[in-house]
C-alpha cells in the first residue's frame, strides 16, 4: 500500500494551523488579562493584610520585601508575614499578622489544595483563631488530644498533617519577626 503525500500532508498543515491559531488567541487573552490579574491580586493581598493585623491602617513593603509593616499613620502597629511549607495536598501558603507586642492577631491560609472535609477546615476561623495568642519563643507545637495550653495547637481530626503545616508556617512567621524585633 503506498501512502500519498496530500494524505499525509493536508491533516499536518490543517493541525498545524489549528494550533498556531490557539496559540495566538490564548497569548492575546494572557495579554489582555494580565494586569487585571496582577490588580486583582494586589487588592486581595492588601485585604488579607487587613483582616491579618486590623490595627493597622496602612502597610509598607520591608526593604527586602519579605514582610510588611502595618502602621497608623505614623505609628507602628505590627508586621505581616507569608510564609510557605509542603502539606498533605501541596503548596501551603499562610499570613500571619504579629503586633508591636508580639501577640498573632491573625492567619489567614493564601493558598492550599489539601483534602475538602478535612485539611480544607483549616480555612475555619474556629481552627485559625487558635493562634490568636502570645507567640511562643520556640513556637507552637501541635497536640492530638486534650486541652491545648498557651503554646500548644489543637489538631484538626483527621488533619494532622495539615495542622502541622499551617502551624509550621505561623511558626516561620514567629522567627521572623523575632528577626526584625532583634531577636534570636
Amino acid at each position: 500500500m503506498k501512502i500519498d503525500s496530500k494524505e499525509v500532508l493536508i491533516p499536518t498543515i490543517t493541525l498545524f494551523i489549528i494550533c498556531l491559531v490557539t496559540s495566538v488567541l490564548l497569548a492575546a487573552t494572557n495579554l489582555m488579562t494580565r494586569d487585571k490579574i496582577v490588580e486583582i491580586n494586589k487588592q486581595s493581598e492588601s485585604e488579607s493584610r487587613q483582616l491579618v493585623l486590623p490595627s493597622a491602617k496602612n502597610f509598607e513593603d520591608s526593604e527586602d520585601g519579605t514582610y510588611a509593616v502595618g502602621k497608623n499613620g505614623s505609628e507602628l502597629a505590627g508586621y505581616v508575614f507569608t510564609t510557605k511549607t509542603k502539606s498533605y495536598g501541596g503548596d501551603l501558603k499562610v499570613m500571619t499578622g504579629i503586633d508591636k507586642e508580639g501577640k498573632i492577631t491573625g492567619v489567614v491560609l493564601l493558598t492550599i489544595s489539601d483534602t475538602p472535609g478535612l485539611g480544607l477546615n483549616a480555612q475555619k476561623e474556629s481552627f485559625r483563631d487558635q493562634y490568636k495568642k502570645a507567640a511562643p519563643e520556640n513556637g507552637f507545637e501541635v497536640i492530638k488530644s486534650g486541652t491545648a495550653s498557651d503554646t500548644q495547637i489543637e489538631a484538626m481530626t483527621g488533619a494532622t498533617i495539615t495542622s502541622k503545616a499551617v502551624t509550621t508556617c505561623v511558626n516561620d512567621a514567629v522567627k521572623e519577626y523575632q528577626k526584625v524585633k532583634g531577636g534570636k
